[in-house]
């Protein structure tokens, strides 16, 4: 089993694979990665790789399953979810109100607004409308 340290030094050496230039990585007859210019002095025989097929590989050995949809969906919608940061795609449609849903958001705002609670915009973050479109509701 990885550790946490073991995880990250494999995620560190993917992303330094696939940055690479060249677009290539090689590697010698037994599997080990080795720099050009080096095998080319000593004489080692080396084969071009697709770096990305070779990250996949050694993630795939460790676990990570990056060829199934499936496992990327849900392993961007834990990291959205433990980060909040946003990163999973939203699947919600958007939403459309009727003309009578609009009149009763804007009576609602009328009440809101002479008890004098909120902004517009804080009450249109609150009812999950843009303020653009809330202004245009009130002018409506």
């Amino acid at each position: 089993m990885l550790t946490s340290q073991n995880m990250r030094d494999l995620i560190k050496e993917a992303i330094a694979d696939l940055k690479k230039g060249d677009g290539f990585i090689y590697v010698t007859a037994d599997g080990k990665q080795v720099d050009l210019h080096d095998a080319a002095k000593n004489g080692i025989a080396v084969t071009p790789v697709n770096p990305k097929d070779q990250v996949i590989k050694k993630l795939e050995a460790a676990g990570l399953l990056l060829n199934d949809t499936r496992f990327l969906n849900e392993l961007n919608e834990l990291i959205s979810l433990v980060t909040g940061s946003g990163v999973a795609a939203k699947t919600s449609k958007r939403r459309t109100f009727s003309d009578a849903e609009k009149s009763k958001i804007v009576e609602e705002w009328k009440k809101v607004e002479a008890a004098g609670k909120k902004t517009k915009a804080a009450f249109a973050r609150e009812i999950g409308v843009g303020y653009q479109t809330f202004i245009n509701w009130l002018r409506g």
